[in-house]
């Protein structure tokens, strides 16, 4: 019987060969919007808790390419602290490649070394829990990332919360899973965000007019205190 992280990887596998999502992944309008409001929402959300960013320590579970990790750096935190984790082997690759002076670690981020526990004052993820279908092992990894978090930190969370009904591959996370995935949570506030893709990618340069209504976004912004 296959591991759940095979079965990760599998999925992932299988999106390359999908036309839709190379031309989804070219949709300039909708990616270009869509990632400059959740990116602001996470400077709010850094900003307003932290004072300095000199000591800052940040994690990113399943960080892919990196894209994430330009903004921490444009925030100012130190390439020493910054972790990014990426399962995919491709992936981690090019994430090394383009992001040799940060610490990169490979893998299962269930895995990931025991020392680095109650290291990190931000534990990040960023559409992982989506691509994870089996309740058992989104258990356990949002264990680790809970381990991996210092007393005070915060679990940033970025996921969407809808099913899509063209892609068995995935599994919306509601927050109230998100609530029962992290119980010993201090707080938990969550934002919507993101206009639903389906309607951002036919609106083009029109995304901002129509995502004034909170109803048609299908993503949510968490922060999980510990």
């Amino acid at each position: 019987m296959k591991s759940e992280t095979q079965n990760v990887i599998e999925r992932y596998e299988r999106r390359k060969e999908k036309s839709v999502v190379d031309n989804n992944s070219k949709n300039f309008y909708f990616n270009h919007f869509a990632q400059s409001e959740r990116e602001l929402k996470y400077i709010e959300i850094i900003k307003s808790r932290y004072d300095s960013l000199d000591s800052l320590k940040i994690l990113e579970i399943g960080a892919g390419t990196g894209i994430n990790l330009f903004l921490f750096k444009k925030l100012g935190l130190k390439n020493e602290n910054i972790y990014a984790n990426e399962l995919l082997s491709d992936r981690y690759k090019l994430l090394n490649d383009l992001f040799p002076e940060i610490n990169t670690l490979k893998g299962d981020a269930c895995e990931i070394d025991e020392n680095l526990n109650s290291s990190f004052d931000i534990v990040f993820q960023s559409t992982v829990f989506t691509s994870i279908l089996d309740y058992d092992f989104k258990v356990k990894l949002a264990n680790k990332m809970w381990q991996l978090l210092k007393p005070g930190g915060i679990i940033l969370w970025y996921d969407f919360i809808f099913d899509n009904p063209q892609n068995n591959d995935v599994k919306g996370v509601k927050k109230n899973e998100i609530i029962k995935l992290f119980k010993n949570h201090k707080r938990i506030q969550f934002y919507k965000t993101t206009l639903a893709p389906p309607i951002g990618r036919r609106v083009r340069k029109f995304y901002p007019l129509f995502n004034i209504f909170p109803f048609l976004r299908t993503h949510i912004i968490g922060v999980i205190e510990k």
